[in-house]
């Protein structure tokens, strides 16, 4: 990008637009734990200046993408398979709560909003669109506790997402097919919109047990991946 074309300082657009670049390495599995993101290195792969860097780090570090260290820099953040366990107990105790309310007490509207996320699941699958699909399947676990009306519950859900993503995103395989995956994620929005609270529940808690089982049988392993390789498209 040439200093001509390149946005100006205030721009938001550009600002949402590096951060999400960032996101979308994340997702795809191409950032490994430990991995530390220095700002001259990031802006010169994606032809934007420091501080626009360094603000959309500063961003994922607020949000928990990240972690920053001090007098060290920004690093991918390591999640050990007994942290992700733990964290995955925790989810099932909520998640298997947020079904069941949803099951007895689900509006039009909402009902709409779960048709429209799983047929947005659908798509990504069919174009193979690996990014795309593990950010909507994340956003599904998300827009439940949404759904709740609770902003509480909801934070703590997002809280969790934050901290289990990195890891799935890195064990996970590029293409799922009958193992645990967002393909279950219809099945369970079809117990709920059919008020069967028990099997809505159920079929959450056998979803959350399967990513666990896949994310221990095939742990992240150490990438020597580059950020020029990470960040092309």
């Amino acid at each position: 990008m040439s200093p001509k074309s390149r946005p100006k300082k205030g721009d938001v657009a550009a600002d949402a637009a590096v951060y999400d670049a960032i996101r979308r390495a994340m997702h795809r599995g191409r950032l490994a734990p430990g991995m530390k993101l220095q700002e001259p290195a990031l802006a010169r792969v994606l032809a934007v200046s420091r501080e626009r860097v360094r603000k959309a780090l500063h961003r994922l570090v607020h949000e928990g993408w990240l972690t920053a260290v001090p007098n060290r820099g920004t690093f991918v953040p390591s999640l050990t398979v007994e942290e992700m366990r733990e964290i995955y107990d925790v989810r099932s105790m909520l998640e298997a709560a947020i079904v069941r309310r949803l099951s007895a007490e689900l509006s039009t509207a909402a009902a709409r909003r779960l048709k429209s996320h799983v047929a947005q699941e659908k798509a990504a699958t069919r174009s193979n669109d690996r990014g795309r699909l593990f950010a909507l399947s994340g956003d599904f676990h998300i827009l439940l506790a949404e759904l709740c009306g609770n902003e509480e519950l909801t934070r703590l859900v997002r809280s969790l997402l934050t901290r289990s993503t990195m890891h799935f995103s890195l064990a996970a395989p590029e293409r799922f097919h009958n193992c645990a995956g967002p393909h279950e994620h219809g099945d369970i929005v079809e117990a709920i919109l059919e008020r069967k609270a028990e099997k809505a529940s159920k079929l959450m808690l056998v979803h959350l047990v399967g990513l666990v089982a896949l994310q221990s049988a095939r742990p992240p392993a150490p990438s020597s991946i580059t950020l020029e390789s990470a960040f092309r498209d």
